[in-house]
């Protein structure tokens, strides 16, 4: 195998592996993927040469240089791309030379390959390995010259400035590296790729992926050296300067205020110049304390907390818990003190709110030991309540129980005396009776013993309908009017057809109301039987009789009217010797305490009237 075919093999192998294995150990970072297209690039560039050198006839050599063509082009404006992620180079005139002219120069490089290779390079083959001759009078040539060169220097640009910018000592060991590999491969490549193809020596062939090697090499290397990302005091600074959010002070050795936080200066309303100029007595409500803790700091390089409060340019004082901090240089020489402050307010305010809520409970529990007292005082008064409503009950059922005894004693005593009113007035009756059937007596005393006897009789009949209702208190005076009616009628109106005319409402009345009032209806209403339709009408009007029974303006009125004979003229009731009529007036005006009034004109109409309240 040709010895430089060998050579392309193996850097080719060389390329993929760099490539592949910087993918592998970091696929995130840009800067990487950078570096594995340079590297595939260049394995392109190499497998194709190793191609090259093998090839037995021309036209193979322009294909497969036609075919690296992509590599050859391509490598130098992305070198400049690495080299400028790598320097993190922010140069707006570099991006615009790279978008501008190394890019378009690259894609017309390998246009001008695949359409007119003859016309930048002539092969030939010289002791068995290929050369070849550029036309270096061509401007395709000329321009691809420059293109290399204005890549070369910005890349020895870029890594320059990079060198002198940088602080750490690796960044400076990663800068000479890619010096080092950029200047061995340029060398390398402008001796193998320019000179000698120019002079025509037939030495040592075009071997620029060989060459790239040492160029790629450095690249890797500097990847594995790539620093951490170290913070510097200065950023360390500028983070505590613009974002902490608690009192920062820096007082130099004599513990004099340098400067502070942007936190502490919008907190104190003051700019850092004017907390320069002013005293620490006025910042500070115990400076002397924060002085005596300095002094015995010793060796410690920072102290515990301390309270203290902070002075605004309002003479406004905030809370704070302090402790100071020892700052020294490298060489571990004092240089000054950072106060780091904390608001004590909100802790003040919580212990407060603590304090507060631990005195909320105490009362709630207090109250709630209160109410408890009162349930159970409370319970015990309602249970007590509550049996007495049960003994209340108790003695309550008792006492009915006692009412009721009692009422059925009553009962069955109103029912013994009623039975035995009832016998007397039988006895009453049967002894008129006998008067009548006595020889001594006459015809007209018998007939008036009789009416006599007749009016006892129905006097003990309204007393028994009334006396064996269900309430003796009230009583419904309606359903007697008319059953006595219908009573009355059967007994005493036979002689003539009678028709009776109601207008009685449903009222109530005493017992003591109810008696007198039905002896004085039923003897109204015989009157009108007996003596209003006792001569037989010429005309064709029938015999009527309307009764009224009603109450209006607490006042009872009673009216039997009938359309008969009427009464004598100059009749009186007080003044009349009828029987039926005095004891109409006795019971009216003893038992009632009403009036009577009679009318005459068309028959007979009488009227009882009297208090619905009277006492009797």
């Amino acid at each position: 195998m040709n010895i430089f075919a060998l050579l392309s093999f193996i850097s080719f192998i060389l390329f993929l592996q760099a490539g592949v294995f910087v993918l592998y150990k970091n696929s995130r970072i840009k800067l990487h993927w950078v570096f594995s297209l340079l590297s595939f690039l260049f394995g392109l560039y190499a497998i194709t040469y190793y191609l090259f050198f093998e090839a037995k006839t021309l036209e193979e050599v322009y294909l497969y240089d036609r075919i690296a063509s992509p590599a050859w082009s391509f490598f130098p404006v992305v070198s400049v791309w690495f080299t400028i992620l790598l320097t993190r180079n922010r140069s707006k005139v570099i991006r615009a030379i790279i978008f501008f002219f190394l890019l378009p120069v690259a894609t017309f490089s390998v246009y001008t390959v695949f359409t007119d290779l003859e016309s930048v390079k002539l092969f030939y083959m010289e002791n068995g390995n290929w050369f070849f001759t550029p036309h270096e009078h061509t401007f395709e040539y000329m321009l691809f010259v420059i293109y290399l060169m204005v890549s070369v220097l910005i890349m020895y640009f870029v890594l320059i400035g990079w060198y002198y910018s940088v602080e750490t000592r690796r960044q400076k060991i990663q800068a000479n590296i890619m010096l080092l590999s950029l200047t061995v491969f340029f060398i390398l490549s402008f001796l193998t790729n320019l000179i000698l193809p120019v002079i025509q020596t037939d030495i040592i062939p075009a071997i620029a992926p060989v060459n790239a090697l040492f160029l790629v090499g450095g690249m890797f290397i500097t990847l594995m050296f790539e620093p951490r990302q170290d913070i510097a005091p200065i950023m360390i600074y500028n983070l505590i300067s613009r974002y902490v959010k608690e009192f920062v002070f820096f007082l130099d050795k004599d513990g004099k205020i340098l400067s502070a936080n942007q936190y502490t200066l919008n907190h104190l309303k003051f700019n850092n110049y004017d907390l320069q100029k002013k005293d620490p007595v006025y910042i500070f409500s115990n400076f002397d304390k924060i002085l005596e803790n300095i002094r015995r700091m010793g060796k410690r390089t920072n102290t515990s907390l301390m309270r203290m409060d902070l002075i605004n340019r309002d003479n406004q004082f905030t809370p704070v818990l302090m402790s100071i901090i020892k700052v020294d240089d490298p060489n571990k020489k004092l240089v000054g003190y950072t106060l780091v402050c904390t608001n004590y307010s909100q802790k003040l305010q919580l212990k407060e709110e603590i304090a507060e809520r631990v005195r909320t409970e105490k009362n709630l529990y207090q109250i709630r030991k209160e109410l408890e007292f009162l349930v159970k005082k409370r319970t015990y008064e309602l249970q007590e309540a509550n049996q007495r409503l049960e003994q209340e009950v108790v003695e309550r059922k008792r006492a009915e129980q006692q009412i009721k005894s009692d009422l059925d004693q009553k009962i069955e005593l109103v029912q013994e005396v009623h039975h035995r009113v009832k016998n007397n007035i039988q006895m009453i009756i049967s002894l008129i009776n006998m008067l009548c059937s006595h020889p001594v007596i006459d015809n007209h005393t018998s007939d008036r013993l009789r009416d006599i006897a007749e009016k006892v009789r129905y006097i003990s009949r309204i007393h028994e309908d009334f006396y064996s209702s269900p309430n003796l208190s009230k009583i419904s005076f309606a359903p007697y009017l008319k059953k006595s009616i219908g009573e009355l009628y059967s007994n005493y109106g036979k002689k003539a057809e009678i028709i009776f005319k109601l207008n009685i409402s449903d009222e109530y009345l005493d017992i003591n109301q109810a008696i007198p009032l039905g002896i004085i209806f039923n003897e109204l209403l015989i009157n009108s039987m007996k003596y209003a339709f006792v001569h037989e009408s010429e005309s064709d009007e029938k015999s009527v009789i309307r009764i009224e029974f009603y109450k209006r303006s607490g006042k009872v009125s009673l009216v039997v009217n009938d359309n008969g004979v009427g009464l004598p003229a100059g009749f009186h009731p007080a003044r009349s010797g009828n029987v039926g009529l005095k004891l109409v007036r006795i019971l009216i005006k003893d038992h009632l305490r009403g009036i009577i009034e009679s009318n005459v004109n068309y028959g007979t109409r009488i009227k009882v009237t009297f208090d619905e309240n009277v006492n009797t």
